[in-house]
């Protein structure tokens, strides 16, 4: 059932079947490594990042809820987020109600659940800008504002591999389908070969491409050179057997030519 429904839809020229045959495999083979290389090793590599990371905001929140005062907590933490290449703000009045997280982020959501994960003070996330991360942070003199740059946290330009295995992808499919029809052109010259002497012509033909391809041209010429024969000695049997009948019917003919009408 399954293979019949196939069959009716199945392309029915050869060159369209080769195109599938070629681009099919390429697709699925894009498929698999997109899912398992992309999905698995760019969000293993994301969650180790940011767990490193993770170990830096604990600092920072500790060292605020260290301080006895506001004043105290800023003065600490600034002396340590420079260093770090954070950027910190507290307290905080800009704080998002939820997380931010674009569609097209293939890593986003692994970098807020490894933040949330690591440390239990985070409140929200916005990954809106694409080069920044925005954590805010639950500190005892209020929320804190931490900015530091993506790609501390993940993976840069995940969907640089999949424009290249697209790039890729096309460019083989390219190259096959070009030496696909080189040798698809002498089944094609060999097909309008037996075509034209099937309506009485004899068209050139020379066997080229694959040793199977060139086999069947082979094939061909000999039955054609072997039709072309037996018709040759159709032929002359036939003018023999005619000349035979007409030789004893000479006299026959002389004779009533001579009897008056």
């Amino acid at each position: 059932m399954f293979f019949g429904w196939l069959k009716k839809y199945m392309p029915r020229g050869i060159y369209a079947r080769a195109a599938l045959i070629l681009v099919l495999p390429i697709l699925l083979l894009q498929l698999l490594v997109s899912v398992v290389f992309i999905q698995r090793h760019f969000e293993g590599v994301t969650r180790l990042m940011t767990s490193a990371v993770n170990i830096e905001l604990r600092f920072l929140v500790d060292t605020a809820n260290a301080q006895p005062d506001l004043a105290s907590a800023v003065t600490a933490v600034d002396e340590i987020d420079e260093p770090l290449q954070i950027t910190t703000v507290l307290p905080a009045d800009d704080m998002v109600a939820q997380d931010v997280l674009p569609i097209a982020d293939l890593t986003g959501q692994t970098v807020i659940e490894t933040l949330r994960a690591g440390v239990a003070e985070v409140l929200a996330v916005s990954l809106a800008d694409r080069r920044w991360v925005v954590v805010w942070a639950e500190t005892r003199h209020g929320p804190m504002k931490i900015e530091l740059r993506r790609r501390r946290v993940s993976a840069s330009n995940p969907h640089q591999l999949i424009v290249i295995m697209v790039v890729l992808g096309a460019l083989m499919t390219a190259i096959a389908y070009v030496f696909l029809r080189n040798q698809l052109r002498p089944i094609k010259r060999m097909a309008r070969a037996a075509a034209d002497y099937g309506k009485g012509r004899i068209t050139p033909f020379t066997p080229t491409g694959a040793v199977e391809v060139r086999a069947a041209g082979m094939a061909f010429l000999d039955m054609r050179n072997r039709l072309a024969r037996q018709t040759q000695r159709r032929t002359l049997m036939i003018s023999g057997v005619s000349h035979d009948l007409r030789t004893p019917l000479t006299p026959f003919r002389l004779l009533l030519s001579r009897v008056d009408p």
